[in-house]
């Protein structure tokens, strides 16, 4: 079954086949990262990760840890460990907001997906008419 040949415009793009058995899998595989997206988003609601995480650590640790810095009073092996401190609530802040964006992007393209197989399905019943 070719799933993206009858959704494609008639440009200069070599249109994509798939099987039935790689759009399975396509779709698995983004339904995968959706799921990933949403757990972020109820987390993000969640009151105790709220508090905990996002109040806490994502916005009061890298104060707590930038007046720290900004006293003068640290050794140099206090403040790199605070510089590599405030890394870390940066890298799991990005974590986080990957999983939202891949999220969003496997959304859109399990849509297309979708939509390419309805109208391959399409195809197939006018021609086999």
């Amino acid at each position: 079954m070719d799933l993206y040949n009858a959704s494609m415009s008639e440009e200069d793009e070599e249109p994509i086949e798939l099987t039935h058995e790689q759009y399975v899998e396509a779709k698995s595989h983004y339904e995968t990262i959706i799921e990933r997206a949403e757990s972020a988003r109820r987390l993000s609601t969640n009151v105790d990760f709220v508090n905990l995480i996002m109040n806490g650590y994502l916005t009061n640790e890298p104060q707590r840890l930038a007046e720290l810095m900004a006293s003068g009073r640290l050794n140099e092996q206090i403040m790199q460990n605070c510089v590599r401190d405030i890394a870390a609530v940066g890298s799991f802040r990005n974590y986080m907001k990957m999983h939202v964006e891949q999220g969003n992007m496997a959304y859109d393209e399990l849509v297309s997906l979708e939509e390419a197989r309805d109208e391959a399905l399409k195809t197939e019943e006018e021609l086999s008419k």
